[in-house]
């Protein structure tokens, strides 16, 4: 019996011992669930901190780069007699539209409209084509972008083309280079910067240089289509994400083309995927060996654009400048890739109220990736 005594009081003993032991145990599980608790919401506490650091930042920086830019703005204006915009004085408003008409109705359009009979079921778009006015307006730096929306943009580069004779020196289908302006439309972001407008000011920067400064005298047709069509699609998908980010970031595309030039080199491939499909295919008529040549020098030129090739670029081109030979198809390909380069960076040759929006375009996609 007193063995029996012994063996309850000690198991009873036990069991209290454990209960204690658990208690224990949850007490500890406890505390250190609050520490984990405390952990985490110190670390959400440090990373909202941060965040609303950066945010600030980012407005800090995109304050400090317009007053950067107003100082400079007055700084010019007094070393050049108030040429340039000052401070003080603001842009004179925005028109919707040009002050010359943008487009003239064929003749047959005019004659049937003055009869009762005229169908309009049977009026299209081309019944229409750009007025004087437009043609001469293009062929200048001054042009002004932010007047024309994106299917009248596609108008005048279709009137690029057909004004510098590659339509019919190439045989181009006319049909085939619409839908395929209208391919190369769709396939541009809609950026704050890198978008399709962007393109057409490159674009038409150059059919201006090849306008004003003669270059049909000096190059041959194979290139100035090159030259061409490289400003049409050297922005092709443009993430809005520079180089810089892409590798940092370790992109697909920076992973794809080894860190080298990734966007120029997803602009070239982009661009001739679309010229795979056969319906938007401009070099249809070309034997193997010219759209071989088109094919080189176009993707030339486009990578020629990223602006971490600039020194070498130019470097190459001060050597060949004091004795340049046209007859050289390394000096001529050289000289190509500095006028790409031109008008890739031309808004600032533009007259002020048509540079200065695209300012705040190219601040606010930089800032998106900071």
């Amino acid at each position: 019996m007193y063995q029996a005594l012994s063996h309850f009081l000690f198991t009873d003993k036990e069991e209290l011992f454990q209960n204690v032991l658990t208690q224990v145990a949850e007490q500890f599980s406890r505390a250190f669930k609050i520490n984990e608790l405390k952990t985490e919401v110190t670390n959400r506490l440090a990373m909202l901190e941060k965040r609303v650091e950066l945010e600030g930042m980012k407005v800090v920086e995109i304050e400090k780069c317009r007053n950067d830019i107003k100082k400079l703005r007055v700084e010019m204006a007094s070393r050049n007699n108030s040429t340039f915009l000052e401070d003080t004085k603001k842009l004179t408003p925005r028109r919707d539209v040009p002050s010359y008409p943008k487009y003239m109705l064929s003749q047959q359009t005019i004659d049937a409209l003055k009869k009762p009979a005229f169908d309009i079921w049977l009026w299209e778009a081309n019944e229409y084509h750009l007025s004087k006015e437009t043609v001469e307006a293009l062929r200048f730096p001054t042009f002004d972008s932010w007047q024309w929306e994106p299917n009248e943009m596609l108008s005048c580069l279709e009137h690029m083309y057909h004004d510098l004779g590659l339509v019919k020196d190439f045989n181009i289908n006319p049909i085939t280079l619409k839908r395929w302006l209208l391919c190369i439309h769709d396939n541009y972001r809609n950026n704050p910067f890198h978008n399709f407008r962007h393109c057409f000011c490159v674009t038409q920067m150059m059919y201006s240089m090849i306008c004003l400064c003669s270059l049909q005298e000096k190059f041959t047709q194979v290139d100035i289509l090159i030259l061409m069509t490289a400003a049409v699609c050297h922005d092709l998908d443009h993430p809005g994400f520079n180089n810089t980010y892409q590798i940092n970031a370790r992109t697909e595309l920076a992973v794809r083309y080894n860190d080298i030039s990734p966007l120029e080199n997803h602009h070239c491939a982009v661009a001739f995927q679309i010229f795979s499909q056969p319906d938007c295919n401009i070099f249809s008529n070309f034997d193997p060996e010219a759209f071989k040549q088109i094919r080189q020098g176009t993707i030339t030129l486009i990578l020629a654009t990223d602006m971490a090739r600039h020194g070498e670029i130019l470097d190459s081109f001060k050597q060949k400048v004091d004795n340049f030979d046209y007859t050289d198809e390394e000096h001529v390909t050289c000289l190509k890739m500095v006028l790409i380069k031109c008008c890739d960076i031309s808004n600032e040759v533009r007259p002020m109220e048509v540079a200065e929006p695209w300012v705040d375009c190219l601040l606010e996609e930089y800032f998106m990736q900071v």
